[in-house]
């Protein structure tokens, strides 16, 4: 049975992307702003902190935008890599200690202490990069340059996100369209 691929329609691409943006005046505002908007429902892949300066070769909108990471964000991956490094040594240890039919119980037990040891300091170097950032971020804030963005393609939904980021101290909210990069 031949196909007629003439009645099909392609779907179409909007160039257009609607955003909410605020400006913060504090590195606790914008966090506030990212949770708010979270627990209204926006999707974390929506939620932006755009380039203050994109270049003017960025053909995008979301070229030079940044992954806001919240504390929570911060103090999860902290764990897991600290949990990780105990891990691995746990088992490397538990592993020689079979091995060598329990022969090397003392190395195993120094093998543990040597993961926790190197997860405490890949939680310390977190600890100094999340101070570090959030240093930038108020720094940024004092310029009037902390700038929150997130999709919102519906009216309902840039009623929402205005809402959020107002709730949570913006100093300015306004909605702008991109399209191919650029701002109107």
């Amino acid at each position: 049975m031949p196909s007629d691929q003439s009645n099909l329609s392609s779907p179409t691409l909007n160039e257009a992307i609607q955003e909410v943006q605020g400006v913060f005046p504090s590195d606790a505002a914008l966090q506030d702003a990212i949770g708010r908007l979270t627990r209204t429902g926006f999707d974390r892949a929506a939620i932006s902190l755009p380039d203050a300066s994109p270049r003017a070769g960025d053909a995008t909108p979301s070229a030079g935008a940044q992954n806001p990471d919240t504390e929570d964000d911060v103090r999860q991956s902290r764990t897991l890599q600290s949990s990780m490094a105990a891990t691995a040594a746990g088992m490397i240890g538990a592993g020689v200690t079979i091995a060598t039919g329990g022969a090397a119980l003392v190395a195993a037990a120094a093998a543990a202490g040597l993961g926790v040891a190197a997860g405490g300091a890949v939680s310390a170097a977190h600890t100094a990069a999340d101070a570090s950032q959030t240093r930038a971020r108020d720094a940024a804030a004092a310029s009037g340059q902390l700038v929150l963005s997130v999709s919102a393609n519906d009216p309902d939904a840039v009623m929402k996100a205005t809402m959020a980021m107002q709730a949570a101290g913006a100093q300015e909210v306004k909605t702008v369209t991109r399209t191919g990069g650029a701002l109107s």
